[in-house]
């Protein structure tokens, strides 16, 4: 099992310049808020994975799906919208029937990645400040 040292170390390598990963399989692992918190922090800025499985054996409470969300969408700032990652489409297994639902800010945010790949940044920008 990966313990959030492990996860820590994975998301700086996502972070990278150099990262070229499109797909990461974590299934198997348990992952909690902390967990996920790092796993977000490793979304940010990253522009090559598209999807990210997760699966059941996550557990996951508002902390994590916060952090999720702000990897996805940072609306602190226009900026930070913009530095957001607009390239992760999915998170889960679709054939999981025991996947958690990630919360509905979380979905729209995977929906415009993956539908408005070139224009994902200005929609995000447009939804959150006008």
């Amino acid at each position: 099992s990966i313990t959030s040292t492990g996860l820590s170390y994975l998301s700086n390598a996502t972070r990278s310049d150099s990262c070229r990963v499109e797909t990461l399989w974590l299934q198997g692992i348990p992952i909690e808020d902390d967990g996920m918190e790092v796993l977000a922090q490793g979304l940010v800025g990253n522009q090559s994975l598209r999807s990210l499985y997760l699966d059941d054996g996550i557990t996951v409470a508002s902390a994590g799906w916060v952090a999720f969300s702000t990897a996805l969408c940072d609306t602190s700032s226009v900026n930070n919208t913009y530095l957001s990652n607009h390239t992760i489409c999915d998170i889960w297994n679709e054939d999981d029937e025991d996947r958690p639902i990630p919360p509905q800010d979380i979905s729209l945010h995977l929906q415009l990645n993956e539908e408005h790949p070139q224009h994902a940044a200005r929609c995000k920008i447009l939804m959150s400040h006008r």
